[in-house]
């Protein structure tokens, strides 16, 4: 099309310059009356392109900007307004096409490349909008959008270490954006390190307490710190302000059914009109985000509304594991099978002291608390913890850590420890002993309660030959039932599938028989008898510790120390036995859970 006239290029000029002053009436009057005389100008059907937009209606929009890429199809900018539109309609596909479009004309447009990097996304299409978004951030390091877009997705991956790389590098060239400050707080929070990630939101709520996404934040982490009567205020007020948000009622009512007295009627109220408020923004569980469909489906469990439970459950675990698989993750059950197989081959070969390395004392000493996740190790530590003499770690990825770091690809545990010298060994014992240092404040004694210790009980003797180590078993069904309507870190894999949990748990407990025998000082308790009897299940532990019983032990749920499990309200509420038989309201959803487990069930009849 020719180039406009002078008269027109200056009422464009005048029409932009009244759009971006904030004067979109004026803007439009001067491109409406452009098109009146020019009905096919590019630069105005484009700006009443923009304007639609900005102002909500996007059919309108989409039309202008098509015309505009009709009148010009060599201007990307019209191309760039469609694929804007598409996704505000959440029509994905066609905005990858039109994205893809840009970047034929503009292939190092950072803009472009983030948009396309966000339709991918919300397709699920994760391996693609990986790249996407790393080479927006390579063309321009200062745009913050892929950052944000890629740090989220990391977090919303369960990938918390790789986000904060990600955001804290975003925030060095984009000082003080509050959207990449939110974001890496998620990551902190992921990684449990709730007091730089208080120190981080401290501020913004301080500005901005009526900020919906500020406010939930802000109300679960005080939940993990254990401030839960100020957390409570927290979601009340989120409700007063925003009576739409459901995820405030499932909040308050996990609250409200912790509190001390549980108030039952009352949490179950707050499930209702969470629900409600759930059902009435989501036609169908599909229009859903998986985290707020899995909340949906707790809240659904709580009020006894068991199919709809089971529905949410499944529905969000799908979607959590098809992401994952978008980005080549999955659960190995041979890969589980193989390093199960060579521990117990190369630890028969000697006994616990045979492996042992001199000089295996630490100060202060590690307890290691294993077992499955959600079979009690969160309830033992927070008892252990309550004692004077020993200080509550959490679970710790200083061992892992440490092994991680000299592992070479494909290789397992045996495989490290079949090279590893004796200086090495001493090396990954000094480094655990310094993170332990760094994590006790002046106690004895520090718990490690990082479940999936209980594979490198081999190792763990090998380094400190006395140290106490607890395995806490729990009935098959009620954990199993318990990993699948819990939400964890991608590290796990197998959790979202209730065939993969009974894989792994029958491998868990394979393992762990062999240690029991093969190490006859590890502490064995029952999940079930120690709720019966929490004195009889906890003076073994002490004893040989050489530590007597103190009485703040039996008021463990008065211990306000940060804890960052699935876990974090259960264990401030006294000894409770609800969660016993759990499965049993699932069980006709448990035949393909039960054929895995196979014979580990007849030995807890």
């Amino acid at each position: 099309m020719p180039a406009p006239d002078i008269q027109i290029r200056q009422e464009l000029q005048k029409a932009f310059g009244d759009f971006n002053q904030g004067h979109p009436d004026a803007a439009q009057a001067r491109a409406e009356a452009i098109l009146k005389r020019l009905p096919r100008e590019p630069n105005a059907l484009y700006l009443m392109g923009i304007i639609n937009h900005q102002a909500g209606r996007l059919d309108q929009a989409s039309r202008f900007f098509e015309k505009s890429y009709k009148s010009d199809p060599k201007n990307p900018a019209a191309l760039s307004g469609i694929g804007i539109v598409r996704l505000d309609q959440q029509r994905y596909a066609e905005a990858v096409r039109a994205f893809q479009a840009v970047l034929k004309h503009m292939p190092n447009d950072a803009s472009a490349l983030n948009n396309l990097g966000i339709a991918q996304k919300n397709l699920q299409r994760f391996d693609l909008a990986v790249p996407l978004f790393q080479k927006a951030i390579g063309i321009n390091p200062r745009f913050a959008d892929p950052y944000v877009n890629y740090g989220s997705l990391l977090n919303s991956l369960g990938e918390a270490q790789a986000a904060r790389d990600v955001l804290e590098a975003g925030l060095r060239h984009n000082a003080g954006d509050q959207t990449l400050t939110l974001n890496l707080f998620d990551a902190l929070v992921g990684l449990g390190l709730f007091d730089r990630a208080k120190n981080l939101i401290d501020p913004i709520f301080t500005k901005d307490p009526s900020n919906i996404e500020i406010r939930n934040r802000y109300g679960q982490l005080l939940v993990s710190m254990g401030d839960v009567d100020a957390a409570r205020d927290v979601f009340v007020k989120t409700i007063d302000h925003h009576p739409q948000d459901a995820a405030a009622y499932f909040d308050l009512a996990d609250l409200l059914e912790a509190k001390r007295g549980a108030q039952k009627a009352e949490a179950a109220e707050m499930r209702q009109r969470g629900i409600a408020v759930f059902n009435a923004s989501h036609a169908t569980l599909s229009d859903g985000t998986p985290v707020l469909v899995h909340r949906a489906a707790q809240a659904y469990e709580g009020l006894g509304e068991v199919e709809k439970a089971y529905q949410c459950f499944k529905r969000a675990q799908d979607q959590f594991k098809a992401r994952l698989a978008s980005i080549g993750k999955a659960y190995d059950r041979r890969a589980t099978e193989s390093l199960y197989d060579n521990l117990i081959a190369r630890f028969s070969k000697q006994t616990p002291a045979a492996v042992a390395l001199p000089d295996g004392e630490s100060i202060p000493a590690p307890i290691f608390i294993v077992g499955m996740p959600r079979s009690g190790t969160s309830l033992i530590e927070q008892i252990l913890a309550s004692h004077p003499a020993i200080f509550g770690g959490g679970e710790l990825m200083v061992l892992p850590d440490l092994i991680d770091a000299r592992l070479k690809p494909g290789e397992d545990l045996t495989g490290l420890l079949d090279r590893l010298s004796l200086e090495q060994l001493v090396e990954i014992r000094d480094g655990y002993r310094a993170g332990l240092a760094e994590c006790s404040a002046g106690q004895a004694f520090v718990t490690d309660k990082l479940p999936f210790n209980f594979i490198n009980v081999g190792l763990i003797r090998m380094l400190f030959p006395k140290a106490l180590i607890i395995n806490i078993e729990r009935y098959p069904l009620d954990v199993c039932w318990s990993i699948f309507t819990q939400r964890f870190s991608s590290a796990m894999l197998f959790d979202h599938d209730l065939r993969d949990i009974g894989h792994y748990y029958r491998h868990y407990d394979r393992l762990m028989q062999f240690w029991r025998g093969w190490d006859s000082s590890i502490v064995q308790i029952q999940y079930e008898g120690l709720l019966d009897d929490m004195a009889a299940g906890v003076l073994p532990m002490l004893d040989q510790l050489g530590l007597d019983w103190d009485p703040a032990m039996e008021r463990f749920f008065d211990n306000k120390r940060t804890v960052q499990t699935a876990s974090r309200l259960q264990v401030r509420r006294p000894i409770y036995k609800t969660s016993v038989g759990r499965w049993k309201a699932f069980e006709s959803k448990m035949d393909g859970l039960k054929s895995e487990l196979g014979d580990v069930l007849g030995r807890y009849l």
